[in-house]
């Protein structure tokens, strides 16, 4: 039970949708499904991930001249080939070990420019509210609500 204490908060609280959370509030006048559509519809923003994927792009332009420049030649070639990498790049809080994060926390100190625009970068992503950590007021779940999953809350 404690797996769903997040959910049956949202789902019982005065609040709707709870605070810092985009979508749907739940009424007493819908059916359990539309309020399962609602909760899965909810997203979230502004904390960093522990996972999300981000392009080449978007971290490139993240990416300061001047600190840039700073870097070794080696250091600027690594970086310049991880971000024309084709597909998706994983970043997150807890991806500290994965190759762009590492280059990322090697090649530009905290608080540079660069890992300042990372930062709002990974703040701006957004996430289903299930997937959010409960630590950061999201859902703490595993995959999206399901009927079973209310059933399992004891909310219907």
């Amino acid at each position: 039970m404690a797996y769903y204490t997040a959910l049956i908060t949202a789902w019982n609280g005065a609040t709707q949708p709870p605070a810092g959370v985009t979508g749907t509030g739940l009424t007493a006048g819908m059916t359990t499904q539309q309020k399962i559509d609602a909760v899965n519809g909810w997203t979230m923003t502004g904390t960093v991930p522990t996972s999300f994927f981000t392009t080449g792009d978007q971290v490139f332009n993240c990416v300061n001249y001047t600190e840039f420049k700073a870097l070794t030649a080696t250091q600027q070639a690594n970086l310049l080939a991880m971000l024309t990498t084709p597909g998706k790049l994983l970043g997150g809080s807890a991806n500290n070990t994965s190759l762009l994060v590492g280059m990322v926390l090697d090649f530009f100190a905290a608080g540079t420019v660069t890992r300042t625009a990372l930062l709002a970068l990974a703040k701006g992503t957004v996430l289903p509210w299930w997937q959010v950590p409960v630590a950061s007021n999201g859902g703490g779940l595993s995959g999206p609500v399901s009927l079973a999953d209310t059933q399992k809350a004891g909310l219907v």
